[in-house]
């Protein structure tokens, strides 16, 4: 498969003004205000919240600010790739793994790097873009090692923010899921899922799961990264140049890419990185935990017998 690169990022700025236009006529928006329940959209906003389309009530709003403080609570601005991917809907890294075959680094300018992404076979358009930006770029830049080993950390590591082109990132919640997280790229949006993504579920697109995979582990797109940081060292270090270096692919290097097997998609799980779990508790040790606990008065450890006297009871 070859994928055609093109001048991606007058692509991506033509895209870029469609969704803001788009976004401007839209008159069906859950906005912040609503949500809170200062108005009442219950007369002309509907949901899917519970799986039937129905007019929107105050305890579904009261249900959305619930679960929007604990995404707010439990993400943080700026996710890993690998992060990215785990928190990503199992129906969508396993669309990736069948529908997705490549994601296309094509320019990286000031720590944001632009991919052409294939965009599946019932898509009406050939291809889609996904932009990531290195929230860590400055820092990798700074660091004292090789570009190359600065470039694995940004990929590895490095906290990311970033946006696809498609549909799906808009009107599926993942927008606004970076968006309360902190790790959009782009517009940010207000507006709540009400209808696709109520329960705010899910992280990335099938595009963008492809091009984070490909992100933390094609060579080929890390030595392109290396050759940014390495670009940017250099200027920093004795040129007169005050803008960002660009550095651009070539449609040679685009199919070399192609050309080569595609990426596993893989869910790296705790124990695979070395960290040994604890084994699950026994009904011995939840006994000895309560005969430990019946000792202290306090309010906290009442509370905590409590809940093990419910798991003995389940």
């Amino acid at each position: 498969m070859t994928l055609q690169i093109g001048n991606t990022t007058a692509a991506i700025n033509r895209i870029r003004e469609h969704d803001l236009e788009r976004r401007r006529g839209a008159t069906t928006i859950l906005t912040p205000t609503a949500v809170q329940g200062s108005t009442s959209p219950a007369r002309v906003l509907f949901t899917t919240l519970g799986g039937v389309l129905r007019p929107i009530t105050a305890q579904d709003l009261a249900a959305f600010r619930a679960r929007i403080a604990a995404v707010g609570k439990d993400l943080r601005s700026g996710v890993t790739a690998q992060e990215a991917i785990a928190l990503s809907r199992p129906i969508d890294i396993e669309r990736a793994r069948k529908e997705i075959q490549y994601a296309v680094p094509t320019v990286l300018r000031g720590g944001e790097l632009q991919f052409v992404v294939d965009s599946g076979p019932n898509s009406k358009v050939t291809r889609h873009h996904a932009r990531v930006e290195f929230v860590g770029w400055a820092a990798a830049i700074a660091r004292p090692a090789t570009p190359l080993q600065a470039a694995t950390w940004l990929a590895t590591e490095g906290s990311l923010k970033f946006e696809c082109s498609c549909d799906a990132f808009t009107f599926w919640g993942f927008r606004y899921i970076a968006t309360i997280g902190g790790f959009v790229l782009g517009r940010r949006e207000t507006g709540f899922p009400k209808i696709r993504s109520p329960q705010l579920a899910g992280c990335c697109c099938k595009h963008l799961i492809r091009t984070l995979t490909t992100l933390k582990s094609d060579m080929l797109v890390r030595r392109r990264i290396a050759d940014g940081i390495d670009a940017e060292r250099k200027r920093l270090d004795g040129t007169r140049r005050k803008t960002p270096v660009t550095i651009r692919a070539t449609q040679a290097q685009a199919d070399k890419l192609t050309a080569a097997p595609v990426r596993r998609i893989r869910l790296i799980k705790p124990e695979q990185r070395g960290v040994k779990l604890p084994s699950p508790g026994t009904t011995q040790d939840i006994t000895r935990a309560l005969s430990a606990l019946s000792k202290r008065s306090d309010i906290s450890s009442a509370a905590i017998a409590k809940a093990l006297r419910h798991l003995l009871k389940n």
